[in-house]
C-alpha cells in the first residue's frame, strides 16, 4: 500500500513542504502517512512516514519510511537513491536501491532477501525503471504541468517490477476538479502464492485533484483504492503547510 500512496506526492513550490494523510477502510482509521517534499528546481526529493493506527495494529502493527532522492531531466524523474526502513508484524525489512550514471538501478540492501517465492524478474527488464517513489512523482508532476492525466512509467521496488499507466477517469467531475485512475499492474515478481492470471491484475487508483490556493502545491485531497484484505481504503488530505528549510 505504501509505495502506491506515493501519488499524493505532487511537485511542489521551491520551498520543502508537509502533507498529512488520514488513512480509512470501512469507515474505521487504519494508517496516518506524512509526506514531507520538494520537487521543483534541479532536483527532488520526497519522504514518506507511514504507521498503522486503530483496528489495523491488530492485524498489521508496523511503521515504514521510505525516501527517494534526485533529479529531472526533460521533466522526467532521474533517481539517485531510494532506500526504505520499516518494521512490520515485527519484520523488519529494508531496501536499498542506488542508480548508476547510465540511470540503472542497483540493489545494494534487500532484508529480508527473501521474502516469499516470486516470480523471476528478467535482469534486461530493469534498465530504465524507478523506484516507487520517483515513478509516481514523476507522474504527479506531469498531471501538474499538463492539467492532463495520460502518462506512464516502469517501476522496480527490488522486487516486483510494475507498470503504471495513468488516464483520466471517465466518470464526469466538476470543474476545475481532475480526477486521474492510476492502473498498477505487476508484470514481474509477484508472489506464486497467488493464481497467474490473478496477480497480474492491475490495481486501480482513483486521485482526486481539487482547485488550490496560490503558491500551493497541487496535491490529492482524497485517493481511494482498492485493497485483497480491506476491500476500499480511502486517504483524505488532512493537512498541508510549508515546512522551514533544514539548517546545518
Amino acid at each position: 500500500m505504501i509505495p502506491l500512496l506515493l501519488l499524493l506526492a505532487t511537485p511542489a513550490a521551491a520551498e520543502p513542504w508537509r502533507a498529512t494523510y488520514f488513512i480509512n477502510a470501512a469507515g474505521l482509521p487504519i494508517a496516518q502517512v506524512e509526506l514531507r517534499f520538494a520537487l521543483d528546481g534541479p532536483g527532488y526529493s520526497v519522504e514518506t512516514r507511514a504507521r498503522s493506527l486503530g483496528v489495523a495494529r491488530l492485524f498489521l502493527r508496523g511503521e515504514q519510511v521510505s525516501r527517494s532522492e534526485g533529479r529531472w531531466a526533460e521533466g522526467m524523474p532521474q533517481p539517485r537513491v531510494h532506500v526504505s526502513e520499516g518494521n512490520w508484524r515485527g519484520v523488519m525489512r529494508r531496501t536499498r536501491l542506488e542508480y548508476g550514471p547510465d540511470g540503472a538501478p542497483r540493489v545494494a540492501v534487500l532484508t529480508p532477501a527473501q521474502d516469499m517465492p516470486r516470480s523471476p524478474v528478467p535482469a534486461s527488464a530493469i534498465p530504465g525503471t524507478m523506484d516507487g517513489l520517483s515513478a509516481l512523482v514523476g507522474l504527479a508532476r506531469h498531471v501538474r504541468d499538463t492539467a492532463t492525466c495520460e502518462t506512464g512509467a516502469r517501476g522496480f521496488d527490488g522486487r516486483r517490477l510494475t507498470q503504471f499507466v495513468v488516464a483520466r477517469d471517465p466518470a464526469p467531475a466538476e470543474a476545475p476538479r481532475l480526477r486521474c485512475v492510476i492502473e498498477a499492474r505487476t508484470l514481474a515478481g509477484y508472489a506464486l502464492d497467488r493464481d497467474a492470471a490473478e496477480a497480474r491484475e492491475p490495481l486501480r487508483i482513483l486521485a482526486e485533484f481539487g482547485p488550490r490556493a496560490p503558491g500551493h502545491p497541487a496535491v490529492p485531497e482524497r485517493v481511494e483504492l482498492g485493497s485483497r484484505w480491506w476491500g476500499t481504503i480511502e486517504a483524505t488530505l488532512m493537512d498541508l503547510r510549508r515546512e522551514a528549510p533544514a539548517t546545518n
